[in-house]
């Protein structure tokens, strides 16, 4: 019954924690910033993500898109970037299923992985912010 105020509680808690902590990790385990982490972002992207987020995270008709004003870092920080892939996500704003979590992929990847969703989300306008890369 409480389930799901708790979850929300949670990832609110941890949300905020990253943001008072200045967003992402420090890049820990990525090989690079900027440009190179970008382009290893990509690559992992479309192995890992593009079958249902699409090759430039427009979506597809099994998964959501990411480049989507509801993944704003103010909606949906870094962090539950990190929670998707290593927990799964229920089903919520879509109508796609819940998605499982993604195993193969360490917390380097998932941030090179941000870093181009995010800069994606900065060349469409949704996102003003600093790129985590």
């Amino acid at each position: 019954m409480w389930r799901w105020p708790l979850v929300f509680l949670m990832v609110a808690v941890l949300a905020a924690v990253t943001i008072a902590c200045g967003g992402t990790e420090s890049g820990e385990g990525s090989s690079g910033g900027g440009e190179s982490a970008f382009r290893q972002g990509e690559s992992l992207f479309t192995t890992n993500c593009s079958i249902c987020h699409g090759t430039s995270g427009e979506g597809t008709q099994t998964g959501p898109p990411l480049v989507h004003a509801i993944y704003n870092p103010n909606h949906h920080p870094d962090f539950s970037f990190h929670n998707a892939v290593n927990n799964g996500v229920p089903q919520h704003h879509w109508v796609f299923g819940d998605m499982a979590p993604r195993p193969g992929l360490d917390e380097g990847d998932v941030n090179n992985i941000i870093c181009y969703i995010r800069q994606l989300q900065v060349n469409e306008g949704i996102y003003e912010g600093e790129v985590p890369c």
